[in-house]
C-alpha cells in the first residue's frame, strides 16, 4: 500500500489504519511512515487518527523498552513529530530529543 498517496483521501483512511494495525515488529522507517502519516491526516475523522496515535504510541513504548530503538536521528525525528502533532507528551519524552 503507498500509503503517502493513500493519505490524501480520507475513504482510504480505514485501509491505512488496518495497514499500520497488521504490522508485526516495525522498524524505523515504518515508524517515520507513520507519523508522518498522522501529521497529514485529519483529525476531523477521529476514530482513524485516534487509532493511528494509538499504534504509534504502543509501538514507541515497544521500541524503547527492547533497548535498541534504531538510529538516534529518525528516533528524535518521529519523537519530535509525535509531540508536535499532540501524539506525544514532550515532558514524558525530552530526554530522547537532547
Amino acid at each position: 500500500m503507498d500509503v503517502r498517496n493513500a493519505v490524501k483521501h480520507r475513504e482510504n483512511y480505514d485501509s491505512i489504519v488496518t495497514y499500520f494495525k497488521t504490522l508485526k515488529t516495525p522498524g524505523m522507517d515504518q515508524m517515520v511512515l507513520l507519523i508522518d502519516t498522522i501529521e497529514q491526516m485529519s483529525p476531523e475523522i477521529y476514530e482513524h487518527y485516534r487509532a493511528l496515535q494509538d499504534i504509534f504510541r504502543m509501538r514507541l513504548k515497544e521500541m524503547l523498552a527492547g533497548g535498541n530503538p534504531g538510529p538516534q536521528e529518525q528516533l528524535a525525528y518521529i519523537i519530535q513529530k509525535g509531540c508536535s502533532t499532540g501524539t506525544l507528551l514532550r515532558e514524558k519524552y525530552e530526554s530522547y530529543l537532547d
